[in-house]
Formats: C-alpha cells, structure tokens, sequence
C-alpha cells in the first residue's frame, strides 16, 4: 500500500514577524510513501538511495511510523528561503501515514514539523496554507487582503539555514524589540487591509534581516528595488536568499521588471499566488 501527499512552499517571517509569520505559496513538494525494511529515496535513475536518520525526511518518517520508501518530486527550489524543508516534511509524514491506512490529521501533521523545524511559521503554512501565525504549539489563519500579489526573486546560490541561524545576536535590545513588535502589528494590519500606510510601517527588520544582510548583499538590493518600484511590502523571504514583495496587480511588472534587473543572469524571477489548500493527498 502507498500513501500520497503534497504540501505548498511558503515565505517565513514577513520582515518583522521573525520565526511566527508565514505566507504559502503555489509551489508545491509532492510525496509517495511505500512501507520498506529501511528508509530512502527514489533517485532520478529509479534506485532507491539510503538516507541519513538525521535528514529531515527520516526524522518525519520516524515521527509517524515505520520506515518507508519515499517518491519525492519537488518545484520549491532548495536553500533559498521558500520553506522546502516544512513542505517535503509535512508531505513526507502525511503520505507516510496514508501509506499506513492512518488518517492524515493535519493538526498532527503540524506539529510534527513545527517540533522538526523548531518553530511552527513555514510548518503552519505548509500544512493549513494561506497566512498563518505560528508558533510550535499552535497556530492561527491571518486574512490576507485579496489585492496582494507575491513576487518571488530567487537567486541561483543556496543560503544555509544553518548559518543564517549562526548569523543572529544572542541577545536583542529592548529599543529594538518595541520597533519590531510595532512593525508586526501594522504588518497583520497592513496584511489583512492593503492599507500602504500601515504596510509602509511594517518595512525593515533589526532582528533577523540586519544581521543577515552580510551574508547576501542581493538580498537587501532586491528588497529595496521593489520598494523603489512600488511594492507595497518587501521583505527576505524566510533566511534568504530570496526576497518577497507584495504588489498590486497594477505595479507587478515594474516590480518584476526592477527585481529581474537587479538580479540579471543569476537568478529568476516569479509572479506566484497565495496558496489556500494548504497540505492534500
């Protein structure tokens, strides 16, 4: 018996909403799972590759059963901020459970990633779609306004989370602190309404994007070309290297038209759409 599931990408953080916002986006990891003596992968050539119980895909397997033999066909580029990790592994524990004649509970799902990735952003989003606030234990359905439109740029280069991760303080300032919550409230705000004003609030972050702005300086340039060109919100798209803007329909293809010149040959740029569905079989 095989069991079948695939879950959307997703864009974490927002800007301000550090390790609690996330968006999902139409591009999708899809699953097939298959009982097996050990866990591994389908490669290209059709052979099944032995995996480490330390990779993400093992560790979702081991969280809802028995070993399984994994079909993994992804469109969410690797190492570029877009959620590959929450969305192959809700998808991978969810076909794995179906391969079991288990019942997907999605709420099950979720926290299985959320415990994986270690906060529950991109898992809430992979799992349920649409806007979410999130942490490891629960999670919320945010409205987002119909008007928004996301634009992906994504370099061709892969950015660790790992050492995205190494690349923030220990510690924040309380000064910082009250700016990034103030920004937050009018992001959600700015999110649900469309209103530019309170979306011009939310812009910037001190928490995450500052300190990462060393470890890709295309990043920031990308982020500030959409402002320039229009954007109603700009931000790095979970560690980067992807940046995100939300548009209006009206100003989408000078924004594409900004991002792609700033990103040239080394990378491309998308005009996506909020996923809804979330996680399906």
């Amino acid at each position: 018996m095989s069991g079948t599931a695939s879950a959307p990408a997703s864009s974490g953080n927002l800007g301000p909403g550090f390790d609690t916002l996330a968006l999902a986006l139409d591009l999708r990891c899809r699953v097939e799972a298959e009982p097996a003596a050990a866990t591994g992968i389908v490669d290209i050539d059709g052979v099944v590759r032995p995996i480490d119980d330390g990779e993400i895909v093992a560790r979702a397997v081991a969280a809802v059963g028995p070993p399984m033999t994994l079909r993994i066909d992804s469109a969410i580029p690797r190492g570029r901020g877009l959620g590959s990790s929450a969305a192959v592994a809700a998808a991978t524990a969810a076909a794995s459970l179906d391969a079991q004649g288990l019942d997907v509970d999605r709420d099950r799902v979720f926290h299985v990633v959320a415990e994986l990735e270690g906060h529950g952003d991109n898992a809430a989003a992979a799992v349920y779609g649409g806007l979410q606030a999130a942490c490891t234990a629960s999670s919320r359905h945010l409205e987002l306004h119909p008007d928004l439109v996301p634009i992906v740029a994504i370099p061709d280069f892969e950015l660790r989370t790992g050492d995205a991760r190494d690349a923030l303080p220990d510690t924040v300032g309380l000064p910082a602190a009250a700016r990034t919550i103030a920004r937050v409230v009018f992001l959600v705000e700015g999110l649900r309404t469309g209103d530019p004003a309170a979306l011009a609030h939310a812009r910037g972050d001190e928490l995450h994007e500052a300190p990462r702005s060393a470890l890709s300086p295309l990043t920031t340039r990308l982020v500030q070309a959409a402002l320039d060109a229009g954007a109603l919100h700009a931000a790095w798209s979970g560690a980067g290297p992807t940046a995100l803007a939300l548009v209006t329909d009206e100003r989408a293809d000078a924004v594409i038209d900004a991002l792609g010149a700033v990103l040239g040959t080394v990378g491309q740029v998308r005009r996506l759409t909020a996923d809804r569905d979330g996680l399906v079989r």
